[in-house]
């Protein structure tokens, strides 16, 4: 008997459970004009979304580099714990150095670092011409930036200006105000980041409206980075190099100037009847032994220096370089269309049961 209860009452939620799908689609059926409506808002929306969001088609492109610092930081391998710039690796402690710790990642952003790659020469189309001026021509700067709107006119002295080889300290109020705009958007389009947390090999990544505007800026970028760490790690040595090169050139002086002086004497004194002439030959000689060891001991220390400077510059070695064709990436109007329409007839059909379900406990 208890059985036969059971299963009357499984049979009963059964047939109510149908009942309710049933009342459900007639609902549907009863509310299709307001599904309708919903349907095509949720479709609208999704265009505007689209609209607003559109873009130009993006290319990406990237470059694995690996960074051999020559001072012997061995322990860290590749910018003296370049991982412990982005918080990775073990390397725990503080230094004041710039291309240790978290210098490292303002550096690579740093405007100082742009500006050099910014007024770099680049070859393009078989004429060298300036990277910031080829930017201008083939980013959307000018349409986007400059391009002015309902309540600005363009910028047509940023869009037609062209830029002259010059250091930045020269630059003008007109310039420096172009060359922030274009750093704050090359900036934001510019990344990077360590390929792996526990190695020392780095992706340097961009994302621009141009292919080949990509490519030549991530290797004209990453040839400043070389060239200014460089600079910046053989500076001193340089200077010294400097010091000691002058001193060499003095010393050749000196010693050219002696051995001149000595062979006169020598071939005087074959002729001369002046007995103070084989004591002059002597200090002469004196002379010029003390001038020639000076000077093979500069030049010793010349090239020792030279050694140094070699030790000290880095090892950029670039894992896989920047090709065409890059990785693309474009925008289209209506992608989201069927989502849309989904949301909005899902939102609608939550509401027709909601106020079903309402009306029918309010009676």
């Amino acid at each position: 008997m208890a059985e036969y209860q059971t299963i009357q009452e499984e049979q009963i939620s059964t047939k109510d459970f149908v009942k309710k799908i049933i009342n459900l689609f007639i609902l549907i059926g009863n509310e299709w004009r307001l599904l309708l409506i919903s349907i095509a808002l949720g479709t609208f929306f999704s265009l505007l979304l689209d609209v607003k969001e559109l873009k130009d088609t993006e290319y990406t492109g990237e470059i694995q580099f690996n960074l051999e610092s020559g001072s012997g930081q061995a322990a860290f391998g590749g910018l003296g714990g370049l991982a412990g710039a982005f918080g990775f690796g073990g390397a725990g402690t503080t230094s004041n150095d710039l291309f240790s710790g978290g210098n490292f990642g303002l550096l690579i952003t740093s405007k100082t670092l742009y500006e050099k790659a910014l007024m770099k020469e680049v070859m393009i189309g078989g004429k060298k011409t300036l990277f910031i001026n080829f930017y201008k021509d083939s980013s959307d700067i000018a349409k986007k930036e400059w391009g002015g709107d309902l309540l600005h006119e363009p910028n047509y002295k940023a869009i037609k200006y062209r830029f002259n080889p010059k250091s930045p300290n020269d630059f003008t109020k007109d310039e420096n105000i172009i060359l922030s705009t274009i750093y704050e958007k090359l900036e934001a389009q510019t990344t990077l980041q360590p390929l792996d947390k526990n190695g020392s090999i780095m992706v340097l990544s961009a994302t621009t409206n141009s292919e080949f505007l990509t490519k030549v800026w991530l290797e004209t970028l990453l040839e400043t980075l070389k060239e200014f760490y460089v600079e910046v790690r053989t500076r001193k040595t340089r200077d010294i190099y400097d010091i000691q090169m002058i001193r060499l050139r003095e010393l050749e002086g000196k010693l050219s100037s002696t051995d001149r002086q000595l062979a006169q004497a020598q071939f005087q004194n074959q002729n001369a009847v002046d007995p103070n002439a084989p004591m002059r030959t002597m200090q002469l000689n004196r002379s010029n032994n003390y001038v020639s060891t000076q000077y093979f001991q500069q030049l010793a220390a010349v090239e020792q220096l030279k050694m140094q400077l070699i030790n000290q510059t880095p090892l950029f070695t670039v894992l896989q370089p920047v090709r065409l064709p890059l990785l693309q990436r474009t925008y289209t109007v209506g992608g989201n269309t069927l989502k849309g329409a989904f949301v909005g007839f899902f939102l609608c059909l939550l509401y027709i049961i909601m106020r079903r379900t309402y009306l029918e406990l309010m009676s």
